[in-house]
C-alpha cells in the first residue's frame, strides 16, 4: 500500500469498530459477504492485495448513502471513510483502479464526509492520497478521464486551507489534464464533459462553489479565469499553464 494511502486507512480504521460494520454494511440478498469481507479487513488491519466482488459492491453502494437519515450520521461517515479508504488504497495500487469503483466518486465521497465531519486530520491527508491516486489512474485503461477529479480534490483542499499548496499554482495541471481528455472525446463542456461517470458531479459543483466563494487568499491568473470559465464567461482552456 502506497504511504499516503495506508495513513488514510489506519487512520480511518481507528474510528470504526465491529459494530459499525455490522450496522452499517448495505444489505445483501442472501447472506453476509459484505459484513465478512469488512470484518476480515478491520481484524486483519490491512487492505487485502486481492479483492472481491463483495468489498467493490460495499464500497460503492455505501457511497449513497443518505448519512442524515442514519439515527448515528457521522458514525456513518465514519464507516463510509473506512470503506473508501479501503477504495483508495485498491485504485492507488498495483492492480489499479476496479471497473465498478470511479475514482471521481472515491474523491469527492471522501472530501464530504470529512468536511461534515470537520475533520482536520483527515482532510489533511487526501491531498497526497489524491497524488497517489491520480498517478496510478492515468495510466488506467477505462478510468483516466477521472484524473483531472484527483485534480480538482487537490485545489478544492487547498482553496480551504488543508492542502500545502497555492491553489493558483494547482490550476495548470488541472486545465491541461481536462484539456487532454476533452480533446480525445471531443466533448465542449469543460471539466464536466470528461468523464462518462457524471453521477456525482453536482456535489463536485455545490464543493467547488463554496470553495470559491469562501477563498480569501490572493486570486491571480489563472485562479481567476478558471472562475470565470465555470461561470460561462469564457473558455477556461485558454489558460496558460506554466
Amino acid at each position: 500500500m502506497n504511504p499516503a494511502s495506508q495513513q488514510l486507512f489506519q487512520d480511518a480504521l481507528s474510528h470504526v469498530t465491529p459494530q459499525d460494520i455490522f450496522e452499517f454494511c448495505p444489505e445483501e440478498q442472501g447472506g453476509t459477504g459484505y459484513i465478512h469481507q469488512f470484518t476480515a479487513i478491520y481484524h486483519a488491519g490491512e487492505v487485502p492485495e486481492v479483492y472481491s466482488f463483495n468489498i467493490t459492491e460495499t464500497i460503492g453502494l455505501t457511497q449513497w448513502g443518505e448519512a442524515d437519515q442514519e439515527a448515528s450520521p457521522d458514525r456513518f461517515r465514519r464507516f463510509r471513510t473506512f470503506t473508501n479508504a479501503v477504495g483508495a488504497a485498491m485504485c492507488s495500487g498495483n492492480k489499479g483502479p476496479d471497473d465498478n469503483l470511479p475514482p471521481n466518486y472515491l474523491a469527492i465521497s471522501l472530501l464530504d464526509d470529512a468536511w461534515e465531519l470537520g475533520d482536520q486530520k483527515l482532510l489533511s491527508l487526501l491531498g497526497e492520497v489524491y497524488e497517489e491516486m491520480h498517478t496510478r489512474v492515468v495510466t488506467a485503461r477505462w478510468c483516466a478521464d477521472d484524473a483531472p477529479f484527483l485534480l480538482l480534490g487537490q485545489l478544492l483542499l487547498a482553496l480551504h486551507g488543508n492542502y500545502g499548496a497555492d491553489p493558483n499554482q494547482l490550476v495548470g495541471p488541472l486545465i491541461e489534464s481536462e484539456r487532454v481528455r476533452a480533446r480525445r472525446k471531443g466533448r465542449d463542456v469543460f471539466l464536466w464533459g470528461c468523464t462518462v461517470f457524471n453521477q456525482m458531479h453536482l456535489r463536485w459543483q455545490d464543493r467547488l462553489t463554496q470553495a470559491l466563494a469562501g477563498y480569501s487568499g490572493k486570486i491571480e491568473e489563472p485562479l481567476a479565469k478558471l472562475q470565470r470559465g465555470l461561470a460561462g464567461k469564457e473558455d477556461p482552456r485558454l489558460v496558460v499553464t506554466g
